[in-house]
């Protein structure tokens, strides 16, 4: 456990929060970067409907991307809301999530382009360590009670499985992915499975 001159003030984690909230917010501003270019490149006189048929693969990514990093966000945010002071672990696990949230965009363009290979293991790689990392920052608190909020909502938070399911389910995609290379964004499919493999190991967590 860390000792407790090393914990720092909710003031500080109000700040990192935020710092993480605007990485965020610049993240998803820049995805709409290559549809502005797109837009300024267009030719005179043409309809949105061949915009749109022209560039569905660049929309489709636009929209996956923007999901993935709002989920991802959303989780981090739930999970946040049961602290209450921060360490340096927390702070180091925080900027390893910010890193692949950044990362994202460009591994998204990277499946975009056909001539890359192994973009979907990128891809795929990038979302099982953002996801390892919001768990490791659970598991931290869980560990470190010191760092929570002292209430019942909380208790029941660290009773959870934390993410596991979802990592497990990445993992698994993560291997496909690599011994199927062709597989394309097939096996993100298996995130479908996450709530049924988080209720299992909830019960398995907590059998009564």
């Amino acid at each position: 456990m860390a000792a407790p001159e090393n914990r720092k003030s909710e003031e500080g984690l109000s700040r990192l929060i935020a710092f993480a909230d605007a990485v965020v917010a610049i993240a998803l501003t820049l995805l709409v970067l290559p549809l502005v270019d797109i837009a300024n490149d267009l030719p005179e006189e043409t309809s949105i409907g061949e915009v749109v048929s022209d560039h569905s693969l660049e929309l489709t990514s636009f929209f996956i991307s923007f999901v993935v990093i709002w989920i991802l966000w959303r989780q981090h945010h739930q999970t946040m809301e049961y602290f209450r002071a921060y360490d340096r672990v927390l702070v180091n696990l925080t900027f390893v999530w910010l890193l692949t949230i950044v990362v994202l965009p460009f591994a998204t363009a990277m499946v975009d382009d056909s001539r890359v290979e192994w973009a979907t293991v990128l891809y795929i790689g990038v979302l099982a360590i953002s996801v390892a990392a919001l768990v490791a920052i659970g598991q931290w608190g869980h560990r470190h009670r010191d760092l929570l909020v002292d209430d019942e909502a909380t208790d029941r938070w660290t009773r959870s499985s934390g993410g596991w399911g979802t990592l497990l389910a990445l993992a698994v995609a993560l291997a496909i992915a690599l011994v199927y290379p062709k597989s394309g964004n097939w096996p993100l499919l298996l995130l479908v499975l996450t709530d049924p493999i988080e209720r299992l190991l909830s019960r398995v967590r907590n059998p009564d």
